[in-house]
Order: C-alpha cells, then structure tokens, then sequence
C-alpha cells in the first residue's frame, strides 16, 4: 500500500473512533511510529478540529477532539464518556475474575494472548468464579440470556473483540490477543484516581478551614 492510501486509511479509522496499536494493525502503527508522518496526521486532523493522541508509553494511537465548542461535539463527547464510565466496572469486573482465573497477578497487557480452552477449564475448576462470570453476564456490558459457563464465556470474549479490546485468532478462532485499547482504559482508570485523590484532598482542605477560628 502506497504512503497516500496508508495516509487516508489511518485518518478514516481514527476518524471513526478506532485504535491503532502495533497488534491491531502492525502496518498503521509502523506508520505512525514515524515523527514526520504522525506530524502529518495530526496537522490534517487538527484542520477538522481533532488532534492525534497517544495512551501511555505510545501503546496506541486515537483521535480526540482539540475542543467542544460546539453543540454537537459536546453531545458526542457525552455520549462517548457515558459509554466509557457504563462500561469501566464491568471491564474492571473481567480483568479480576481473568486474573483469578489465570492464577496472575499481573494486569492483562497489550499483546497478551488468552486461550478460551485454557480459561473455560479454569473456570470449571472453581464454581466461584463461573458464578462471578454469571453474574458479570446479567447485565451492562456483557449481558446474556445464556446460561453455560462456555456460552456465557464467549459472549464475553466477542464482546470485547466487538469492542476492540480482543483480537480473535482467524486461523483458530479460540485465541484472542489483548490490543492497545487497553491502554487506553488505564490511563483513564488513573485519570480518574487522580482527579478522585484531588478532589479528597480539597475536599479535606474545606473541612479543616470550616474547623478553623474566625
């Protein structure tokens, strides 16, 4: 593919709210890992009032906008930021019952593979976390009707791969590998653990200066 056809490419998928990490889509990342080309994209993208950011450490590449001075770009980014908040308990929920059922204490990383087998037997061998899935599966994000382990454990996993968490293995459709989205999703758990441990600390800077003497 020619570096014109890439250019517009990339710009179409980030336009539409996607992802771009090296296990997504290896060329576009490569791409993108070029400083005069990630220049390029994000000055074109900033004509339209977006600017190309980056997660944490470069992992993955999105659009976001430079700011919502307008009606509909305020209505969207609500609509994108409820999406988000509805669905970071139960992603949240999912990456401690992997963990558990993994038997890691590591956090699920980008480029990571999961093998359904390997977790379908995992979650056999321990009731507690086939209720956790269950109950994970009753409603938000992953909500099912089904009622086996097995089907509730890949409406979970196609979730994600719908979502752009997971990439499904087409060769043998039972591995998945953790894309850069997740990135995403810590730097906005640990923005919100931020600006929640500020605004405890004003919060506790008002009690004391309501104590103090007039």
């Amino acid at each position: 593919m020619n570096t014109e056809n890439q250019f517009s490419r990339i710009v179409e998928h980030l336009l539409a709210g996607g992802f771009i990490c090296e296990h997504s889509d290896e060329l576009a990342y490569e791409y993108l890992s070029v400083d005069t080309r990630r220049s390029d994209i994000d000055s074109y993208l900033r004509k339209i009032g977006r600017c190309l950011y980056a997660t944490e450490g470069s992992v993955a590449f999105y659009a976001a906008y430079t700011s919502i001075d307008s009606n509909d770009r305020r209505q969207d980014v609500r609509s994108q930021f409820r999406e988000t908040i509805n669905s970071l308990e139960p992603l949240c929920r999912w990456l401690r019952l992997l963990a558990s059922a993994l038997q890691s204490e590591a956090t699920l990383q980008p480029g990571d593979v999961l093998r359904q087998g390997e977790l379908l037997n995992a979650l056999g061998e321990a009731p507690a976390l086939s209720e956790d899935l269950a109950g994970l599966c009753r409603s938000g994000l992953f909500y099912s009707k089904k009622l086996a382990t097995s089907e509730q454990l890949e409406v979970v996993l196609a979730k994600l791969v719908d979502q752009g968490y997971l990439l499904r293995n087409t060769a043998t459709g039972s591995l998945f590998t953790a894309t850069g989205k997740w990135s995403y999703l810590y730097d906005v758990l640990e923005f919100i653990h931020t600006h929640e441990t500020i605004s405890a600390e004003n919060d506790e800077s008002r009690e004391e200066q309501v104590d103090l003497p007039l």
